[in-house]
């Protein structure tokens, strides 16, 4: 369901991607190098376009199932028996609200 599909072989349907020039050949290779390196990769920094899509739709993948994931804990929160235990379940909706935030800054940055 959330996989890329690489163990499909590339067909006459499906679009390969290429190199469109001799430099952005060099700047792949260049960028595979500072990964292999265990560099950092900045937001602003050139990446193959193919990875940028990659990483912006796992990114915002997550921050997805973040917000899906406080949804029925706040369902719960007028059905806490106390005051302590909707204090505690609003603690965890605002905790999972702030992780998708963050994500979807993350993703923000990267272009989308």
């Amino acid at each position: 369901m959330y996989t890329q599909s690489f163990s499909v072989q590339d067909g006459p349907g499906l679009k390969t991607v290429e190199a469109t020039s001799a430099e952005d050949a060099e700047r792949g290779e260049q960028f595979q190098a500072r990964i292999d390196a265990d560099g950092r990769i900045e937001p602003q920094d050139w990446m193959p376009e193919a990875y940028r899509k990659t990483l912006v739709r796992q990114i915002s993948q997550h921050a997805h199932s973040e917000i899906v994931g406080m949804l029925p804990e706040g369902n719960w929160i007028l059905r806490a028996p106390s005051l302590k235990r909707k204090c505690i379940l609003i603690a965890k909706v605002q905790d999972e609200a702030g992780h998708g935030l963050y994500l979807y800054s993350a993703a923000e940055t990267l272009g989308t």
